[in-house]
């Protein structure tokens, strides 16, 4: 039996919570990635990976975009 890697249900409160307070640059990608507008690709906002959660992830592609910012540097996060 295969491992579940992607969005495990323990971290979806916190998938959550990040998608509803993203950055001003994560809000501003999304929206050029959202409805499959970059070259028809699917993309997910706030995707978990294992125990990691990624800004977008397009599953097709395998690719992962992170913004990084001060978020980032917030222990308490």
């Amino acid at each position: 039996m295969k491992k579940k890697i992607h969005n495990r249900k323990p971290l979806e409160p916190y998938r959550k919570k990040l998608r509803h307070h993203g950055t001003t640059a994560e809000a501003y990608l999304w929206t050029h990635l959202q409805q499959k507008k970059l070259e028809g690709r699917k993309f997910r906002r706030q995707h978990s990976i294992l125990n990691f959660i990624v800004d977008f992830y397009c599953a097709e592609e395998r690719l992962v975009i992170e913004l990084d910012g001060q978020y980032h540097m917030n222990p308490t996060v």
